[in-house]
């Protein structure tokens, strides 16, 4: 077993939200960062408090300061100043003139790379989202939103929207909790959001109507954008069942995220089941988690 430590803050979470779990991870990633490697993370009272150590002083002060830092810093993404300025040029041209110019195909193909570039998240954090291009290691698996939507932009939306709440709520152990309406889409992480959002329950999609809003929380929806970088759920065969572990001793990124993907198997973690809801064929929502008997 692992040595205990007392945890120098907690954030309030839910068990069961996959989403919860992903931003916790997430924030740990964070913290390690500013931290200088020096962060540690784990779960405590049944999973349902998420709590961070480290080799320096760490509180609820320094906690949301880093979560300001998140909520403020520039998002871009991996296209070069060529692409971009070509970009908004083509962006800036009527219909009439890319046919006149015969620059369909350019302007698709810069459209193309604005939607699915990996984003970053710079300074004080230069960090890098790609997961979502990760055939391989089944990240893209995880890829909630559909092709013709941006990651960048809704990336965006969430920040400003964390922002927003962060400043409102300064609570930092409800800040994966905080709700904010009309200031951009989710990327439905939030298993809350799983069947709200889902056009076969309510009778159509809320994604093409901007003047109806859901009430999201952008701080966790941003944070487990984070969180799959490293720490992913674990596919179970070929079914459309995932699993997460829940860890319950200190323990750095490197290691807490193969705990996260069930990769190590320990007394010392409680392991949760959930599926991915399609929306339609590229619309998908997170659904709520169940604890899964040993």
């Amino acid at each position: 077993m692992i040595g205990v430590i007392e945890p120098q803050v907690s954030i309030r979470c839910d068990p069961t939200n996959p989403g919860q779990f992903l931003a916790c991870c997430g924030i740990l990633e964070l913290t390690d960062r500013r931290r200088d490697g020096g962060a540690k993370g784990w779960f405590a009272d049944g999973g349902r408090r998420f709590c961070l150590g480290a080799d320096v002083e760490m509180d609820g002060a320094a906690l949301h300061s880093l979560l300001a830092e998140l909520s403020s810093c520039a998002v871009s993404n991996t296209m070069n100043p060529d692409e971009l300025r070509r970009r908004a040029e083509l962006s800036a041209m009527s219909g009439r003139e890319i046919d006149a110019a015969r620059r369909e195909d350019e302007k698709k193909a810069l459209e193309s790379l604005w939607r699915e570039s990996p984003v970053i998240f710079g300074a004080p954090f230069d960090f890098t989202v790609d997961w979502h291009q990760d055939d391989r290691g089944r990240g893209s698996t995880f890829k909630t939103w559909a092709g013709q939507q941006s990651i960048i932009d809704i990336a965006r939306g969430m920040q400003a929207a964390a922002r927003a709440t962060l400043v409102c709520d300064g609570a930092v152990e409800q800040v994966l909790m905080s709700t904010s309406r009309g200031l951009g889409l989710p990327f439905n992480f939030d298993s809350d959001l799983g069947t709200q959002a889902a056009p076969l329950d309510v009778g159509f999609s809320f994604d093409p109507l901007p003047t109806m809003s859901l009430a999201v929380r952008p701080m966790l929806e941003l944070c487990a954008l984070i969180g799959l970088q490293r720490f992913r759920p674990a596919r179970v065969g070929k079914e459309n069942r995932y699993q997460y572990a829940q860890w319950k001793a200190p323990l750095r990124p490197s290691v807490a995220s193969a705990m996260a993907s069930c990769s190590i198997d320990s007394l010392e973690r409680s392991v949760f089941e959930f599926r991915l809801l399609y929306r339609t064929k590229y619309l998908k929502s997170f659904l709520s988690a169940k604890p899964v008997s040993r």
